[in-house]
């Protein structure tokens, strides 16, 4: 027997074999997500050609799950946020698949289409040996033989594990242990993620300098160069005139 207000999910580009059940249970999840009313809200079938999920509402719902759709696929402000959730990953799940999809009504008219995208192959983990320049605050620091462990945190948050070869750098470096941030300098290990990400995963120090503590002075250039701005009435006009050569 027909069901009727069926609503179906085309996965274009993949097939009914292709897709496992624990796929079509995400893609189904969304999909009840999408209509609401899931109490009354059925799975009829998984059509053949490109894999189609269909869900049919009961009479009693089918202005309710039409009118959420409606709002959903318009983006309406007055649209159920789980709704336009929904839409959204589905798309994602279509873009992860390599594939893309659309949304049909009882008519068969497609209310909504899915551009989802290519499968794209992750980047490979990559190391890369370079000269590098960190500074940072010294948090740790410490070891029993000529190889010293340091760790040093940026003004981010982000902690660099590095390493000092020789005693005497390590003393210079540990006077700074918790104190002002100091410039690392030394051959680094550099690892690109998965994600396309670069991590510094090993500093060798090489050297080391302190940074300017001169702060007062520093401020006051600033300021300096600032005071001539405060005579000028319009800053913007004044800014606009610079950049057209006046």
């Amino acid at each position: 027997m027909k069901k009727p207000n069926v609503y179906t999910l085309r996965i274009v580009g993949s097939h009914p074999s292709k897709l496992t059940l624990e796929r079509m249970a995400t893609y189904l999840a969304e999909l009840a997500k999408l209509m609401g009313e899931k109490e009354k809200v059925h799975f009829d079938k998984l059509s053949t050609g490109s894999a189609a999920l269909r869900a049919w509402a009961e009479q009693d719902v089918a202005d309710s799950v039409s009118k959420r759709l409606s709002l959903a696929t318009n983006r309406s402000d007055k649209a159920a946020k789980e709704a336009v959730s929904a839409l959204d990953r589905i798309n994602e799940l279509l873009a992860q698949d390599g594939t893309r999809g659309e949304l049909k009504n009882p008519s068969g008219a497609v209310i909504y289409p899915f551009p989802g995208g290519k499968k794209t192959a992750l980047a490979k983990e990559l190391l890369v040996d370079q000269d590098s320049t960190i500074t940072g605050q010294v948090i740790k620091i410490g070891g029993r033989d000529d190889t010293i462990p340091v760790l040093v945190k940026d003004a981010d948050g982000r902690e660099y594990n590095c390493t000092i070869v020789g005693a005497h750098l390590a003393k210079e470096i540990s006077a700074y242990y918790l104190g002002d941030p100091i410039e690392l300098n030394g051959k680094g290990k550099w690892k690109r993620t998965v994600a396309g990400s670069w991590e510094l995963v090993q500093l060798n120090v090489k050297s080391w300098s302190p940074l300017s503590g001169d702060w007062d002075e520093s401020y006051a250039s600033m300021e300096a160069l600032g005071l001539s701005w405060s005579n000028v009435p319009d800053l913007e006009d004044y800014l606009s005139g610079l950049r057209k050569g006046h």
